[in-house]
């Protein structure tokens, strides 16, 4: 199930967003009054999008920060009653896709699938030799699970109690449906996530060990170091070089 964060007070606007995203299917919404009431630390790194409906100038710096640590996380301002002469300059100027007007509603859900399938947690299939359409639905709620949920919730534990089955009859049926075991398989996965996260994500280390279900930040800069040779911190500088 992915997540959406709405950040509003207007029940109207509560209300057409909650229908629509029961009709897209797939987006759990996240309802909140303020962006200040969400926890920053890689948080929204879980998110499919942020969507406000309202622009002032503390909500537009919230977004600008916000942006600066997750720069491909899609933001959405939403309004039922504005016009775009209406919008405040600094929100025209600035990163927020507008969806006003007689069309919002399915301007919004038109968004809400195309942001499903650029989703940037998509699993490399191709890349793991597996194909998604040849698996069980069971391993496909499998799949969906593991680009959806929290990293740190990736664990074999947490996935065969989600599909209420048990840890070791999961890793057998993974590892007969892709032939991968599923330590291998998620370490592919969690490369690939790491490569992302250090190229389009400006966080501190310790907040990516964390995202990436460490408890600690000298076990993830070990495991990294181990897996590509360098730290956390030489392998960011080589990749902005």
């Amino acid at each position: 199930m992915y997540k959406g964060l709405i950040v509003t007070q207007d029940d109207k606007i509560r209300q057409e967003i909650a229908s629509l995203l029961n009709t897209v299917g797939e987006i759990k919404g996240d309802f909140v009054n303020s962006l200040d009431e969400v926890n920053k630390n890689g948080a929204y790194l879980d998110y499919l999008f942020i969507l406000v409906s309202d622009l002032n100038h503390q909500t537009i710096k919230s977004i600008s920060n916000t942006q600066l640590y997750t720069p491909d996380l899609s933001t959405i301002f939403y309004n039922h009653s504005l016009n775009y002469v209406e919008i405040p300059e600094i929100a025209r100027t600035s990163k927020v896709k507008m969806i006003i007007g007689e069309n919002r509603k399915s301007n919004l859900s038109e968004l809400f699938v195309q942001l499903k399938n650029d989703f940037w947690r998509k699993i490399p299939y191709e890349e793991l030799g597996i194909k998604y359409d040849l698996l069980s639905k069971r391993m496909k709620e499998a799949m969906d699970y593991i680009e959806t949920a929290p990293i740190r919730d990736c664990n074999i534990i947490a996935i065969s109690d989600y599909l209420n089955i048990s840890a070791g009859y999961f890793s057998q049926e993974f590892k007969r449906e892709t032939n991968l075991s599923f330590r291998s398989f998620m370490q592919t996965v969690l490369n690939y996530y790491e490569d992302i996260i250090f190229t389009k994500v400006n966080l501190p280390a310790k907040d990516i060990s964390m995202l990436l279900g460490y408890s600690e930040l000298s076990s993830f800069s070990r495991s990294f170091k181990k897996r590509k040779g360098v730290s956390p911190t030489k392998y960011r500088k080589l990749l902005q070089a």
